[in-house]
């Protein structure tokens, strides 16, 4: 049970890492390309074609919450374990 525990552990770690760099890409693409004005067809169309970094950022937030689940995962798991004894 203790490899499997440090394994989410380490996928946790990896997702979160993953997340900051996509997330630090997409800001740097931010910041490389001005907004552009709003020729998008409706209100949330216009949100993500205004910026191809908008997007990244998104996945890396997703990202996050996704190493955030699996973190907590692995220490309900841990947790258990200690209640138990093993």
């Amino acid at each position: 049970m203790r490899g499997t525990i440090r394994k989410l552990f380490g996928a946790s770690l990896a997702f979160a890492i993953v997340a900051l760099t996509v997330s630090y890409f997409g800001y740097r693409q931010s910041q490389a390309h001005p907004r552009q004005s709003g020729t998008a067809a409706n209100e949330l169309a216009q949100q993500f074609a205004g910026n191809p970094g908008d997007g990244w950022m998104l996945a890396g937030g997703f990202l996050m919450l996704v190493a955030l689940a699996v973190a907590f995962a692995a220490a309900m798991l841990w947790a258990q374990e200690r209640k138990s004894g093993g």
